[in-house]
């Protein structure tokens, strides 16, 4: 039977399951998916950063598009039509990804990039994630070992190409921010010193071979001969004459080509169809909401000083400063338990997997503010937030209940085990990742647990609205200095007015907004915002029958997508509530 003799809904299902297969074929073989599975590295595991990769990428989104314009699409099934809605959005961005390439590239495949690889939140992430899959290789016969040789070959092919961009890079005039360069080369350095004791195989480890000796000798051979030096010509690659002509100041606009870039980013980022000058202006509204609500905090505190002094003392209050590392864990562990108890009120399903904390990578700490969430894998079941142990004076600890509830349960952990968990969908949409949804998800997650009476401690309420504020300033400064013409300096000094930041958090957030991962910020509040937007939509669309239960469920159930395929998912189950 042809395509053409089926009905309008079979012909439909198909071209979606078929680009599906097309979207999924290349994120299946990468290391992230391969840990998540348990399945070893191999052959495509390792990230490719060549011109010809981005030009594969937008080759493959194109034909993604045509399967999807050749159908009626609204004759398959609801999850078909969020599948294809959720494919449609990353082939519309992909599609942009080779003629792009020298300002703006994806190492992740996900739509989590930036200018530069060699930055913590794309070089770092990439990285850290692919050197613990290297830590948690398995040798259990004879072919492991040649696998893992060739493993090694690819790492050196990756840092071959990242130096062939680089250069391509500068060629066109497009450098590393010249205040951003002493972090990339301390991120750099660290890494090789990473790569010098994790690439390489003890004796325990290998001992189940047959030529266990041999096999040592080659994994130091390839490591000293080829992945070492690879990194030590990315760091040579940054020297006086590279700094020289470097911009001096920061963000996309810098860049040829650089502020067209950022716009579209936006639009991939928040899945909204804003301006920069849009963003830029809710910010600035949204900052004004925040610092009256901690006017009225301060009030009920019976503060009767300024904010800058209400900062200053509350900074010098016991557990604002933690004694050291382990100290931040253990508060953010008690806000963990505190939501445990409340949480079967307000959600029907729990994640399926345990979590906790453990104190962030140190190479990663100075070039990151906070951290990261790591989800459970088969060599480690728990869901982890790695944080920042290094800044014991930080607003992550005066602010450590919204962050663990942003970061683990209900936020990130919670969300993304039940995605995963989530077998009766095509596995691009349990690997799917959108930022808008992602940290929109957190925030709002962040946001409930108010609701929840988590925040009853006045001080845990003011965190949050430090927290807030935090992220607020990204709209505003993320925007500033991408398109409309702020300095590293100005913006620096809008976090110092509205954050409660110390000046290192400030500079490693802001390069991170400008020369890091521009417009990923922006997904924070604006994705907070719509969820809750919609949620109020639905209660006054069902009035008696709505429940926060319900909603939860609708939400979760559907996984990560662009935040109006989220709405349209909501408006379908609301028709399907008022009919039933």
């Amino acid at each position: 039977m042809s395509l053409y003799e089926l009905s309008a809904a079979e012909r439909a299902e198909q071209a979606i399951a078929h680009a599906a297969d097309l979207a999924w074929q290349p994120m299946s073989q990468s290391f992230w998916a391969r840990n998540a599975t348990g399945e070893a590295l191999g052959a495509g595991s390792i990230p490719q950063v060549s011109q010809a990769a981005a030009q594969q990428r937008s080759d493959r989104a194109r034909t993604i598009l045509e399967l999807l314009d050749s159908v009626e699409l609204e004759q398959a099934g609801h999850e078909s039509q969020l599948t294809a809605r959720l494919l449609r959005y990353y082939a519309e961005h992909w599609v942009k990804d080779a003629g792009r390439y020298w300002v703006y590239f994806d190492v992740s495949g996900i739509m989590f990039g930036g200018p530069f690889v060699q930055t913590a939140y794309t070089g770092g992430f990439l990285f850290n994630g692919l050197n613990a899959s290297v830590s948690q290789y398995r040798f259990e016969r004879d072919s492991d070992g040649d696998r893992y040789l060739a493993v090694l070959a690819d790492i050196a092919r990756l840092l071959r190409q990242i130096f062939e961009r680089t250069e391509g890079q500068a060629e066109r005039g497009i450098r590393i921010h010249k205040p951003q360069l002493p972090g990339v080369r301390s991120l750099l350095a660290g890494l090789k010193a990473a790569a010098d004791t994790r690439y390489r195989v003890s004796d325990e480890r290998i001992a189940a071979l047959s030529g266990p000796a041999a096999l040592k000798r080659q994994v130091d051979r390839r490591v000293d001969e080829h992945i070492l030096p690879a990194f030590q010509a990315l760091i040579d690659q940054l020297d006086a004459d590279y700094e020289a002509q470097a911009p001096e100041g920061v963000g996309m606009d810098k860049l040829p080509g650089g502020r067209e870039v950022y716009a579209d980013l936006v639009r991939m980022h928040t899945t909204m169809d804003m301006t920069p000058e849009q963003v830029h202006a809710a910010g600035h509204a949204r900052m004004a909401r925040i610092e009256a609500e901690m006017g009225r905090v301060r009030d009920k505190l019976g503060f009767s000083g300024t904010a800058d002094e209400f900062r200053t003392w509350l900074k010098q209050q016991p557990g604002a400063v933690a004694a050291n590392a382990d100290e931040i864990g253990e508060k953010m562990r008690r806000h963990k338990d505190r939501v445990e108890a409340r949480f079967d009120e307000f959600f029907a399903q729990r994640s399926p997997a345990p979590y906790d904390l453990v104190r962030l990578d140190t190479a990663l700490e100075s070039n990151m503010t906070w951290g990261y969430y790591e989800g459970p894998s088969p060599s480690e079941p728990r869901g982890l937030y790695h944080y920042n142990g290094s800044k014991l004076d930080s607003q992550a600890v005066v602010g450590a209940a919204s962050l663990t509830f942003h970061e683990l349960v209900p936020g990130h952990h919670l969300h993304m085990t039940l995605q995963f968990a989530n077998t009766r969908v095509h596995p691009i949409r349990r690997f799917a990742f959108v930022n808008a949804y992602n940290e929109g998800w957190a925030e709002y997650a962040a946001t409930l647990t108010g609701e929840m009476g988590l925040y009853d401690d006045p001080y845990d309420y003011y965190g949050r609205l430090i927290f807030d504020a935090f992220l607020t300033c990204r709209l505003v400064v993320d925007t500033g200095m991408n398109a409309l013409g702020w300095s590293w300096e100005q913006a620096q000094d809008y976090m110092r007015e509205h954050s409660y930041c110390n000046d290192g958090e400030i500079a490693s957030d802001t390069l991170r907004y400008s020369c890091g991962i521009p417009a990923q910020s922006l997904a924070y509040k604006l994705g907070d915002e719509e969820i809750l937007r919609m949620r109020a939509a639905l209660q006054e669309q069902l009035g008696e029958a709505y429940s926060h239960k319900d909603f939860h469920s609708a939400v979760l159930g559907v996984g990560s997508l662009p935040l109006p395929v989220l709405e349209w998912h909501l408006d379908e189950y609301a028709r399907r509530q008022l009919a039933a």
